[in-house]
């Protein structure tokens, strides 16, 4: 979609976009901001930050970009008494708006428009909530491409004045702030409005009235001590608007012809409406970064950074493996090996034998690594590793900002990890095997085995029979032992031999038992490690892709946010 698309798609913006503003939606030019505003709602949406300040910049973009920039629009805004009205007056050469020491006067704005031009304002000047008939048409050449509203009263005794001050000054082109002598000091044009509105607009300026009850080096350092104020406010002299001083009620007053000339400078409509909506949509992208604290001039750093994560990584898996017990997994994984060598190469007794271990249960007890391994969560907790987990955020905690503090807070939550986790012992003992290994050389070993056995078999009935016939069999000499008969040598041969293939069985199926715990038993380190490295961290970093994000908007913002026609 399409930055025009979705500019006509946000609730009340215009069905359409009108073809002058379709220049100003290139890459570099409206629709490069607009393009960083999304992506710094979308990124501080995934921070926790409420987007809903830099939402309603983006619908009022919408908005005045549907409306006509043939003109654009200036708004006289100022606390009771200032002189709005008389400053209005004045710049007309005639009363256009009331003007009256019994505040508030001006309820509604009252608006000052160039002639001709009422057919083609109408839908900006309802929207902007000028009421039908406040609407005086003028001929002035010098200002045939500005519309000037007189603003209610910003600290009026009536709350409905300075809502409808607040209603309308995200939606205007340019503003003149109006004080005095007495109120330029004022917290609510300080703190309430200009700290606020500072930045998010490109022309603006601040005029100094009734200077005529000052003499001049009181008017002076007056306007030296606004001047200070307001670079303060904005961060330096270079970004604070302009200081000029007037009169509105003494004719030909110096200030008035200031203002005229400023506000008939050769400046473009066109450029006014753009340096004002990219002003409010890189003032936007600021706030959110402000709030995430991220600082576009400087390299995005992340929360936890990587030698932190590897050893919170290293530890919470250690403390999960402790829990899995792999040492006894492994002595399970030898026994299991051992069980299917005697069933495969022990001969008949060996085959016996494994049964009656199987079937008494034995051997699910202590040779079966699967199940061993798959019942990891009655042996213990996972409360030391969650909290180490929970650790590797505190310090990065305590520094985040307000805003981010509750997403980061949770984006350990160790909820998912114990699930995740037997996972990943599951897909370990799937990529190992649950059965133990075999070999070939264990039926080789049965069959000498089966051998050796029968020959035991024949040989005790000989000697059996040999002790209670008497029959005469040989004998073989031995040193010390002397004669042996042949019959008893037989014996002693068979259960020698039948002892070594056993012991050979049992060193072989060791072996390979050995070499099948340790694989397996690094399958799962290395799974339990992997899944700890992207489930324990998966909220943070989401959160940490976020903020990368964010920067990038803002970094991107300064770059494609600039008052300067593309």
């Amino acid at each position: 979609m399409s930055i025009a698309e979705r500019l006509v798609s946000l609730r009340g913006a215009p069905a359409t976009l009108p073809d002058w503003a379709g220049p100003l939606l290139g890459d570099r030019g409206i629709g490069g901001c607009l393009k960083r505003l999304d992506d710094a709602i979308e990124a501080a949406a995934t921070l926790g930050i409420p987007t809903t300040d830099a939402e309603a910049v983006r619908r009022e973009v919408a908005s005045r970009l549907g409306f006509p920039a043939d003109a654009y629009v200036l708004a006289l805004v100022g606390g009771t008494g200032v002189g709005k009205s008389s400053l209005l007056n004045a710049l007309a050469g005639t009363s256009v708006s009331d003007a009256s020491a019994r505040r508030p006067t001006t309820a509604h704005p009252v608006a000052w428009i160039p002639r001709g031009s009422r057919s083609d304002l109408g839908g900006l000047l309802d929207w902007l909530s000028v009421p039908e008939g406040e609407a005086l048409e003028h001929a002035d050449g010098e200002f045939g491409e500005l519309a000037i509203l007189d603003l209610p009263d910003l600290d009026s005794v009536e709350p409905e004045h300075r809502e409808r001050v607040e209603a309308v000054l995200p939606r205007v082109d340019a503003v003149v702030w109006v004080t005095d002598p007495e109120k330029y000091h004022d917290a609510v044009l300080h703190d309430d409005f200009l700290v606020e509105w500072l930045p998010r607009l490109d022309r603006q300026v601040v005029v100094l009235n009734k200077t005529d009850r000052l003499s001049a080096d009181d008017s002076e350092r007056v306007r030296h001590d606004l001047e200070r104020d307001l670079a303060r406010i904005a961060g330096s002299h270079e970004r604070a608007p302009q200081v000029l001083l007037a009169s509105a009620r003494t004719p030909g007053a110096a200030g008035i012809d200031q203002l005229r000339e400023w506000l008939g400078g050769a400046v473009e409509a066109k450029r006014v409406v753009r340096g004002r909506l990219v002003a409010a949509i890189a003032a936007a992208v600021a706030a959110l970064a402000e709030a995430a604290g991220v600082d576009a001039s400087w390299k995005a750093v992340p929360f936890v950074d990587d030698a932190s994560r590897r050893e919170t990584t290293d530890r919470v898996s250690g403390e999960l493996l402790r829990v899995v017990d792999l040492t006894a997994a492994e002595r399970q994984a030898v026994a299991a090996t051992r069980a299917r060598a005697r069933a495969r190469g022990a001969g008949p007794l060996g085959g016996i034998t494994s049964r009656i271990y199987r079937w008494s249960g034995r051997q699910a007890r202590v040779a079966d690594p699967a199940t061993f391994l798959a019942r990891w969560r009655e042996r213990g907790s996972l409360a030391p590793a969650f909290e180490v987990l929970r650790g590797a955020v505190a310090v990065p905690l305590r520094g985040a900002p307000p805003a981010v503090r509750p997403a980061l807070a949770a984006s350990v939550e160790p909820n998912a990890l114990g699930t995740n986790l037997g996972r990943a012992v599951d897909r370990a003992i799937a990529a190992r095997g649950s059965l133990p290994p075999s070999s070939r050389v264990w039926p080789i070993l049965g069959a000498l085995q089966t051998i050796v056995t029968l020959t035991l078999v024949f040989t005790v009935v000989w000697v059996g029979l040999w002790v209670l016939v008497r029959f005469p069999v040989d004998s073989i000499r031995f040193p010390v032992l002397g004669l042996v008969p042949v019959p008893v040598v037989v014996l002693v041969a068979s259960l020698l031999a039948g002892y070594l293939i056993a012991r050979l069985l049992g060193a072989h199926a060791g072996w390979l038992g050995r070499r099948w715990a340790r694989s397996l038993g690094e399958e799962v380190r290395n799974s339990v490690a992997r899944e700890v490295a992207a489930s324990a961290f998966a909220g943070l970093d989401r959160l940490e892709y976020g903020r990368l994000a964010l920067w990038r908007a803002a970094k991107g913002a300064g770059l494609d946010c600039t008052t300067t026609e593309s």
